[in-house]
């Protein structure tokens, strides 16, 4: 039986990614990498952001996550639960032993050592803190929070990558920046915990979607009119 709760097995980050990374799907999708990153910020923001409001961005916006062509309801099932089990993991472990956090990385093998991808994260963190962009920017104007924001703001944005290309030297730290992601995440749940103080605890069994209900891709729809219907389940 597959476990509704606890951190995904290597096996289904895995089994994931294949569907994320799928033509299945929108090109706008998020990979395993972004994902991470965005439920990490979501999970150690100011503020707890519902699924429904979240779930299409995972497909690149609302139209997009309405494109999503499910084989079955037991694919949907399975899919959506995994992705908010993992959500629900990192809400916990964030909650009970922040320290114990790794993000989910790819990497590359240079100069015959393995070398971790950070900027497919870091993308995903940034896409989460503009879902909810007006409460994080007390620390977009912190200075003495610069430091630990600033890797993610240099790998995830646009003028971070100008900024690399102009300065070589930046580019040359990658691996020291790719180590200092946990404590950076860890610094950014330290700036945050008062505002999470009062959060309400998340359930965390994954969703079993009855007809009727609202569709978990975020749609606004009933499931049996959105991706539960006969023609979405090809």
């Amino acid at each position: 039986m597959t476990p509704t709760t606890g951190p995904l097995t290597d096996e289904e980050l895995d089994e994931l990614d294949e569907f994320l990374m799928s033509d299945a799907l929108p090109d706008e999708t998020m990979d395993i990498a972004m994902l991470d990153g965005f439920l990490t910020a979501l999970a150690i923001g100011p503020n707890l952001i519902e699924p429904s409001r979240w779930l299409p961005e995972v497909w690149g916006g609302r139209q997009a996550g309405e494109e999503v062509a499910w084989e079955s309801t037991e694919q949907a099932t399975r899919i959506m639960g995994m992705i908010l089990r993992h959500w629900n993991f990192l809400l916990a472990q964030f909650q009970a032993e922040p320290e114990a956090y790794e993000p989910v990385l790819y990497a590359r093998e240079e100069g015959g050592k393995e070398v971790s991808i950070i900027d497919e994260w870091c993308i995903g963190f940034v896409r989460g803190m503009n879902l909810d962009g007006e409460a994080w920017q007390p620390m977009m104007d912190d200075e003495e929070a610069e430091d630990y924001l600033w890797p993610i703001m240099l790998y995830g944005t646009e003028t971070g990558w100008e900024e690399m290309e102009q300065n070589p030297a930046l580019a040359a730290k990658h691996a020291d920046f790719a180590d200092a992601l946990p404590d950076c995440v860890l610094a950014i749940h330290d700036y945050w915990a008062p505002e999470r103080a009062s959060r309400t605890t998340v359930r965390k069994d994954a969703p079993k979607v009855g007809r009727n209900d609202l569709c978990p891709c975020g749609s606004g729809r009933k499931y049996k009119k959105c991706c539960g219907a006969p023609d979405r389940l090809n």
